[in-house]
């Protein structure tokens, strides 16, 4: 599986189970779509004053023929793993989407 993860050291068993489960969803979407991709992400956990954590997820998807990467931070970890894989599927169906074909104009040019 091209699944890497870095920074998984500061979260805890329950977080891990929910970065696990999402990314394995998100994996084989893009598997649908790439040939053999690799999605490598960073896991950021800081700790504010209080009891409640920020995440930070920063992904990279590395394709033989593309890479693309998102990044997003929030203070709930299921919000930031989804926002995170919507931008990148965003920028994979920009990056994917056929190139139009080059338009013949028929406006008069002024000089």
């Amino acid at each position: 599986m091209g699944l890497s993860f870095i920074g998984v050291n500061s979260l805890d068993e329950t977080e891990l189970n929910k970065l696990t489960t999402y990314s394995e969803r998100f994996y084989n979407k893009t598997c649908k779509v790439l040939n053999d991709p690799l999605v490598i992400m960073h896991i950021k956990k800081m700790k504010n004053s209080g009891k409640r954590y920020k995440y930070s997820v920063h992904s990279r998807i590395e394709a033989p023929s593309l890479l693309a990467s998102a990044e997003y931070s929030d203070w709930d970890l299921t919000r930031t793993l989804n926002k995170t894989f919507e931008k990148i599927e965003n920028e994979l169906e920009h990056k994917l989407k056929p190139e139009k074909h080059n338009r013949v104009s028929f406006k008069k040019s002024r000089k």
